[in-house]
């Protein structure tokens, strides 16, 4: 069962993946917001400070722009795509690089595992 902390932990997180992919589509105001909580790791009382806004302000910014970003990733799914590709990559990479290494590297020529290993880690940079 997740307590209350573990809750919190799993928003933040939830709320900078989402901040990563469509943060350029919040107001100047609510990005300079999330921006301080979770790039910065600002206290809702210091991002306050900073703001000119009342701790509860920010909080009603901070839960508005996660409900908007979550809306957001509802119709285009990007997360949830990025996701997926990164562990399939996973699986790929586990299935030609993991235990069995030397049966991979008897099937293929060294120079064809560096050419996939390279195309993964180039798949990675574009969905990061």
């Amino acid at each position: 069962m997740k307590n209350d902390s573990d809750e919190r932990i799993l928003e933040f997180i939830e709320l900078s993946r989402l901040y990563d992919r469509y943060g350029g589509l919040l107001s100047e105001k609510s990005k300079k917001i999330v921006e301080s909580y979770v790039v910065y790791d600002m206290s809702l009382g210091e991002t306050a400070a900073e703001t000119g806004l009342s701790r509860q302000g920010v909080r009603d910014v901070l839960i508005r722009s996660h409900e908007k970003l979550k809306k957001i990733d509802e119709v285009l799914r990007l997360v949830e795509g990025y996701n997926i590709i990164n562990n399939e990559l996973d699986k790929i990479e586990k299935e030609l690089f993991g235990s069995n290494e030397s049966k991979a590297e008897t099937d293929l020529s060294d120079k064809r595992l560096k050419e996939i290993k390279a195309g993964i880690e180039q798949i990675r940079k574009i969905i990061s």
